[in-house]
């Protein structure tokens, strides 16, 4: 087991747990693992769990047992759980993998309605993520931009498609224009990966820049620069911050 200790049976009952920050684990029927987590306050968190019966991520009502663990360091020891995990299983436990739902449909008035900007509507509403995504492929770049600079599709996907995992990535990303849509793109289909995108060293998940930027050394003799192209990253797992090298070429001033 990940975590050492007592094993305890889920119920009303985990709401007593101390006032501890800490790490937990989740367990089915089956005592298999299904949730590694980390949260400032056990109590808290377990009480918002059983009060709204894991509203925010439905996969984890299979819930029937828990571990838990007290610690001030639960970054990092939630990090170190996790790679363990995926190097002995080669893959994080299900509800800590991002999981898209394409079949959550939302009513018209909760559904995601496309803006290019303050006051302009474009007419165009998403139910599900399967409309979401196909309206993303055709709406006008401004639109795709206003939106996530705003963080309107994660806070839609977490919300209404109550999907945190995937809603954690779509904040995530960075960009603009068609790069910015192509990477959105991507993380709703769970799996295609843009050449910016980077593995996080500390637990190997793909993470996509939050920003990049453009370095450039001095000219040689022959007046050219070696251009750097650097991406700045987040793990939406781990949440470690690591920059990578994307692109370098040479370029000459003008």
């Amino acid at each position: 087991m990940p975590i050492s200790g007592k094993m305890y049976v889920w119920g009303e009952k985990a709401q007593n747990a101390p006032e501890e920050s800490g790490v937990y684990a989740l367990y089915d029927e089956n005592s298999h693992l299904i949730f590694l987590g980390k949260t400032e306050n056990l109590q808290t968190e377990f009480r918002h769990y059983l009060e709204t019966e894991f509203g925010d991520d439905p996969r984890k009502q299979k819930t029937r047992y828990y571990m838990r663990e007290y610690t001030p360091q639960h970054n990092e020891r939630v990090r170190d759980l996790l790679e363990e995990y995926r190097e002995v299983h080669g893959s994080f436990p299900p509800c800590n993998e991002v999981s898209p739902s394409t079949t959550k449909n939302a009513r018209h008035e909760s559904g995601f309605h496309f803006y290019e900007g303050l006051g302009k509507p474009l007419g165009e509403v998403a139910l599900n993520l399967d409309e979401f995504k196909d309206k993303l492929l055709n709406i006008p770049a401004a639109s795709v931009e206003f939106h996530q600079t705003r963080g309107d599709f994660a806070n839609w996907v977490a919300d209404v498609i109550e999907n945190p995992q995937l809603a954690e990535t779509m904040s995530n990303i960075g960009g603009t224009g068609e790069n910015l849509r192509a990477r959105l793109i991507r993380s709703l289909n769970g799996s295609d990966v843009l050449s910016e995108d980077a593995e996080c060293p500390q637990c190997g998940r793909t993470a996509a820049p939050i920003k990049t930027w453009k370095m450039a050394g001095r000219p040689s003799a022959t007046g050219e620069r070696l251009q750097l192209t650097i991406g700045h990253y987040r793990c939406p797992v781990c949440e470690k911050t690591f920059r990578k090298v994307i692109e370098k070429k040479k370029i000459r001033d003008t």
